[in-house]
């Protein structure tokens, strides 16, 4: 980001990894049994543009990619919830994470799943009128999608870095000069 708006090469990455983010959540859907919800691989690709382009950019796309996949795949009463608790992972993943190694993101990963599981069981409270037995059962659930998310997307980022080191001036406006 430049000051106060984002530039055109921000702009683009944000939305080819909402697209990806979408797509993954999207793509395996394993239905939870005991509830309405799912779980997914879309959190590979919030856990991977958090900690390969930051904060705000993975606050965006964990909200909105999560989103769109869950309005396109017949959950869009779930959207709000899901736009709120994937951006706060993201968001928070991000924040301890980018541009640190891998101890680092570790710390991103573990802050930033937690902020998921506990957005999702205090919003499911509330979809379920305050029964604190469905939210719950989604903990567990959730908990595997945020290990698989970290245990695939840290390496990945880590690979993707080592392989092109120059992800970590893409988005920031850096290298480009069409503005």
């Amino acid at each position: 980001m430049k000051g106060d708006r984002f530039s055109v090469a921000t702009l683009a990455v944000i939305a080819v990894m909402i697209a990806v983010v979408a797509v993954l959540t999207s793509a395996v859907r394993v239905p939870i049994p005991a509830t309405a919800g799912y779980i997914h691989l879309g959190d590979i690709g919030v856990f991977f543009t958090a900690f390969a382009f930051g904060p705000w950019i993975g606050g965006i796309v964990g909200g909105v990619g999560c989103a769109i996949a869950d309005i396109v795949g017949g959950y869009a009463n779930y959207a709000p919830l899901t736009l709120v608790a994937h951006g706060l992972q993201g968001l928070i993943a991000g924040y301890l994470g980018y541009k640190k190694g891998f101890t680092g993101m570790i710390i991103g990963w573990f802050f930033g799943a937690i902020a998921l599981i506990a957005g999702y069981f205090l919003g499911e409270m509330f979809v379920y009128g305050l029964d604190v037995a469905p939210a719950l059962a989604e903990v567990i659930p959730n908990l595997i999608q945020m290990v698989v998310g970290g245990v695939i997307g840290i390496p990945l980022v880590l690979a993707i870095r080592k392989a092109y080191p120059p992800i970590d001036r893409m988005g920031t406006g850096k290298n480009w000069s069409g503005e």
